[in-house]
């Protein structure tokens, strides 16, 4: 794809996730995303069909970037340090969609595209059953569940505080909740 193509494609979707979050509704039209993008409509729709492709492709990039993240653990990263890291990135994502994702009707532990969710699932969960049996997540916890409440923390004054009563929760005493919430803090990963 050329790159002024691709670049009208990010647009497009920032657009969309601006535009949906400004308006708290999906109630927008693809004139209104067009728009707010720079691009005319026939540039919209020669990338997507319509407006609910825009919206699902907001989720589909988020998902996809997490698949990536699953996907590609540091080679001297530990098993929990990797799950952290993911349920931080993803925390720190969904804050800031917090209003696409309230004006799109997206609701916890639902996406419009599950089948790039479960590309995810399994990365997340080889570095999990890792992190368990090592001794530092939490024979009952699930990694399904942990995604899921780390999808809700919206509040970007309260997100770390919040993430680190989750890990704290997942986590068995083995885990440093104060480290992890200043690498939170800071976003300084190994």
């Amino acid at each position: 794809m050329r790159s002024d193509a691709q670049e009208n494609r990010v647009r497009l979707v920032r657009a969309t996730r601006d535009v949906v979050g400004w308006a708290g509704s999906s109630d927008v039209s693809v004139r209104d995303i067009a728009n707010a993008a720079g691009v005319s409509l026939a540039t919209l729709y020669r990338h997507f069909d319509g407006k609910q492709a825009l919206i699902d492709e907001v989720s589909i990039l988020r998902w996809s970037r997490m698949a990536e993240l699953a996907h590609e653990r540091h080679p001297d990263e530990e098993p929990v340090d990797h799950v952290l890291r993911i349920l931080e990135t993803y925390s720190r994502m969904t804050t800031r969609d917090s209003r696409f994702i309230r004006g799109a009707g997206i609701e916890v532990g639902t996406t419009p595209v599950l089948h790039i969710r479960a590309a995810f699932e399994p990365d997340f969960a080889t570095s999990w059953v890792a992190a368990q049996s090592a001794g530092y997540i939490r024979r009952t916890a699930d990694p399904r569940d942990a995604i899921d409440m780390a999808g809700v923390i919206r509040d970007p004054q309260r997100r770390v505080s919040m993430l680190a009563m989750l890990a704290g929760g997942l986590c068995t005493d083995k885990v440093d909740v104060a480290d992890f919430a200043a690498k939170a803090v800071s976003r300084h990963w190994k």
